[in-house]
């Protein structure tokens, strides 16, 4: 019989399934649930993920779509696309024996449904304290062992012993781990970089130049820190691998989808045309950009890079979204 498992991924995509990988390959006993009953056979039978091909799952890793063994595991891993976590959680949850020692959630994003984090709104559906893993990450090299670096964000409720050791629990000699006691600034630095990667990608696809790409990276950063800083977030990880280090990679890198994504629309391409080539997976920045244009509003700050992304997927013109940008009245930095 299989030993019980020690870490419960539930979120079966390639985020979650490359943590899930990393975990096992340093000696964890994992159990990765997805929700769909053929992709789970599948996974099971070849040992491999179909969008990370080219990696062969440890023998400490277990698939399944059934998740009692997840559920089992003292520690959870929530991994699912953003907007459908909390439902799902409260299908999950009542089909636990009990209650996780520690719950980490590693998507991005914020709910457009209520404008909360992630932590905000599954420490309502599972009374625990909920922390976040977030940084400048691609699946597919973290899955293949490719050097790498995160930050686990652990609210006040962990005590400094608890998170020391949930840190040194999954960190691996190739996947280094910061602490961070910033929960709330960690994940709306995650949310917001995937706007800006949209914006980025933008600026790409209309051929603009690394000048224009800078300084869009470079104010979309002054963006993100007012957010953060508004609601009780810290300057520092605005600076850090959540925030600077996350915007970097994901707005300039060619495997971020919401790059892409703004790339295409920069080409030419309709809204509805630029998802449909990036093969249904899910573009973040997109569902991100009202919620966060909703939570500034309330802390009556403005937001000009994102306001344009939402003018973008609103269907309005690309050339007329930098022009905006571009003649927008000079100030101060």
């Amino acid at each position: 019989m299989a030993s019980r498992a020690d870490i419960g991924v539930f979120g079966s995509g390639a985020w979650g399934t490359a943590l899930a990988i990393t975990w096992a390959r340093a000696g964890a006993n994992v159990a990765l649930w997805g929700n769909f009953p053929d992709e789970m056979a599948q996974m099971a039978a070849t040992r491999r993920h179909l969008r990370l091909k080219d990696v062969v799952f440890p023998e400490g890793l277990r698939t399944s779509d059934d998740p009692t063994e997840a559920l089992a595991a003292p520690l959870w891993i929530s991994a699912m696309p953003t907007q459908v976590t909390p439902e799902a959680w409260r299908g999950l949850r009542p089909r636990a024996p009990k209650a996780p020692e520690s719950l980490i959630h590693v998507s991005k994003g914020i709910l457009q449904s209520t404008h909360q984090t992630l932590s905000q709104a599954l420490t309502g559906v599972l009374d625990v304290p909920v922390g976040a893993l977030s940084g400048p990450t691609f699946a597919d090299e973290v899955s293949r062992g490719v050097p790498s670096a995160i930050v686990l964000a652990l609210p006040a409720a962990y005590s400094d012993a608890q998170a020391q050791a949930l840190q040194a629990q999954l960190a691996s000699e190739k996947l280094r781990i910061y602490l961070s006691r910033d929960v709330i600034g960690t994940e709306l630095c995650g949310a917001l970089k995937n706007v800006l990667a949209i914006a980025a990608g933008l600026v790409d696809g209309l051929g603009l130049g690394y000048n224009a790409r800078a300084a869009l990276i470079t104010r979309g950063l002054a963006e993100m820190a007012r957010l953060v800083e508004a609601l009780g977030g810290q300057p520092a990880t605005v600076m850090g691998l959540a925030g600077m280090g996350d915007l970097l990679l994901t707005a300039t890198g060619p495997q971020s989808r919401n790059r892409t994504f703004g790339e295409l629309v920069g080409k030419g391409n309709s809204v509805e045309a630029a998802r449909d080539a990036l093969g249904g997976q899910v573009v973040e920045g997109m569902f991100t950009t009202e919620a966060a244009l909703a939570l500034a509003k309330t802390h009556g700050l403005d937001l000009p890079i994102a306001t344009e992304v939402q003018r973008l997927l609103n269907g309005e013109s690309p050339q007329d979204a930098v022009r905006r940008l571009m003649t927008r009245s000079l100030k101060s930095e």
